[in-house]
C-alpha cells in the first residue's frame, strides 16, 4: 500500500456573529481539511488549524501541494513515524529560513492526523488504541472563546449540558475584564472553574496589575498573559502572582515545548493537535510535559475531525486535565460529521469506529466547499 493521492479540502461559511479576540476578529469559518489517499482505495483525514487569519488557507494549501505532497507520493502510509521523520527532516530548516513555522507544522499535523486516522482503519482500531489506550470513558470539556461581549447566553447554554468550567477572554478591556469576571463568578457554583485567555494581550507589567486584580476570581489558570515566546515573562508572571500560567498552541513541536518547561514558564501546557505537528508530536510533547509533572489540556478551537482526535488523544495519552470545547456556534464542528457530538454530563464521549472513528457528511462538505485547484 502506498500514498498516491494528498487533497486539500476547504470549506468556508461567514459567520453571523464574528468571534472577538484581542488581536482580531473573525467573521467567518474557514477549515482546511486534507484527504490522504492510497492506491487501495483507503484513505483518512486530518484538519489544518486556520483560525485567525482566515486568508492563512493559501499558505497550507499552497504548502501541501508544494512542499509536502511531493514527499509524500509513494510512502507507506502506515510508517507514520518515519514519514514525519522525512517531512521534520526535509522541512524544518525551510521554515526557519522561510520565517514560516506555523504553515508547515499545520500543514504536517493535518497528514500526521490524516495517517493515524487511516492506519486505524486499516487495521480496524481506533486511534486511541493504537496510541495505547484501552478505557476509552468519556472527556470532561471546558466552555471556551466566551466574551468579550456577552457572556450569559454561552455560559447558561453550556451549564445545561453540565459544564462546569469556563474559559473567559480577556486582554481588550480591562474594566469589560473585571465586569466580565464578576459576573461570570456570580453565575456559576463556587466549585466551577474559570480560566482567562489574554491571547498574548498584556506586556508584562500590564499582566502581573491585572491579574493581582483578578485573582479574587479563583482563577484555574491565566493563558498566555504574554508573547508565546518570552518565557521568561511567563515564570516571572506565574512566580510572581502565584496564579498557574497555561499556554503551548504556539509551542512548534517537542523542541519548543522543551524549552518552555525547561525556562519553567508552564503549569499547564495546551498542545493543539492541528497545529504543533499533529498526534505524533503532540504526544512527544505530553510525554515531556509528563516528566516535568506537568500536566496538558488540549487546546482547539477547530472543527470536527480535530475534535474527534483530541478525545483520541486525551484518552490514550497520561497526564490530561480538561479539553477545550468553543463556545461558540461552529457548523464545522457541529454538522461535518454524520454523527454529531453531544456534550452529557459535562463531558464528549470518545469515538468508537476505526481510526477518528467519525464520517463526514458528503453533502455538508460539497456544500461550503470552495474551489481552491488554482491556488500555487
Amino acid at each position: 500500500m502506498k500514498i498516491n493521492k494528498v487533497e486539500p479540502i476547504v470549506l468556508h461559511i461567514p459567520l453571523e456573529k464574528p468571534v472577538v479576540t484581542s488581536f482580531g476578529k473573525m467573521d467567518a469559518r474557514t477549515t482546511v481539511l486534507v484527504k490522504v489517499e492510497t492506491d487501495t482505495g483507503e484513505y483518512g483525514i486530518g484538519e489544518i488549524w486556520n483560525n485567525f487569519p482566515s486568508w492563512g488557507v493559501y499558505e497550507k494549501v499552497t504548502t501541501l501541494k508544494h512542499g509536502i505532497t511531493p514527499l509524500l507520493i509513494g510512502e507507506d502510509p502506515l510508517d507514520i513515524g518515519e514519514i514525519n521523520a522525512k517531512l521534520f527532516r526535509a522541512l524544518t530548516v525551510l521554515g526557519l529560513q522561510w520565517g514560516a513555522l506555523g504553515p508547515i507544522y499545520q500543514s504536517i499535523s493535518g497528514i500526521d492526523m490524516a495517517l493515524w486516522d487511516l492506519k486505524g482503519k486499516h487495521m480496524g482500531k481506533p486511534v486511541a488504541q493504537l496510541l495505547g489506550g484501552h478505557d476509552r470513558q468519556p472527556v470532561q470539556v471546558y466552555a471556551s472563546g466566551i466574551g468579550p461581549g456577552e457572556i450569559e447566553n454561552l455560559i447558561e447554554s453550556h451549564q445545561e449540558m453540565g459544564v462546569s468550567a469556563f474559559k473567559l477572554k480577556v486582554g481588550k478591556n480591562d474594566e469589560q475584564d473585571f465586569r466580565n469576571l464578576q459576573k461570570m463568578r456570580g453565575m456559576l457554583q463556587p466549585d466551577d472553574k474559570i480560566m482567562i485567555d489574554a491571547n498574548q494581550a498584556w506586556d508584562r507589567e500590564n499582566a502581573i496589575r491585572n491579574l493581582q486584580r483578578f485573582k479574587a476570581f479563583n482563577l484555574t489558570w491565566i493563558e498566555e498573559p504574554l508573547r508565546c515566546d518570552d518565557f521568561n515573562g511567563y515564570r516571572f508572571v506565574r512566580e510572581s502572582t502565584g496564579i498557574p500560567v497555561a499556554a503551548g498552541e504556539n509551542l512548534y513541536g517537542e523542541r519548543h515545548a522543551r524549552m518552555a518547561l525547561e525556562n519553567r514558564a508552564l503549569d499547564i501546557i495546551q498542545p493543539d493537535l492541528s497545529k504543533n505537528g499533529g498526534i505524533s508530536e503532540c504526544r512527544a510533547m505530553a510525554d515531556i510535559a509528563r516528566s516535568a509533572d506537568v500536566p496538558f489540556a488540549p487546546h482547539f478551537l477547530g472543527g470536527a475531525v480535530c475534535l474527534a482526535a483530541s478525545l483520541h488523544f486525551f484518552s490514550a495519552v497520561p497526564g490530561g486535565v480538561l479539553l477545550e470545547l468553543d463556545a461558540n456556534p461552529n457548523p464545522f464542528r457541529e454538522k461535518l460529521f454524520t454523527t454529531p457530538f453531544v456534550v452529557k454530563d459535562g463531558k464528549l464521549a470518545v469515538p468508537q469506529g476505526p481510526g477518528l472513528g467519525m464520517e463526514l457528511d458528503p453533502e455538508f462538505v460539497e456544500h461550503y466547499r470552495i474551489d481552491v485547484s488554482s491556488l500555487g
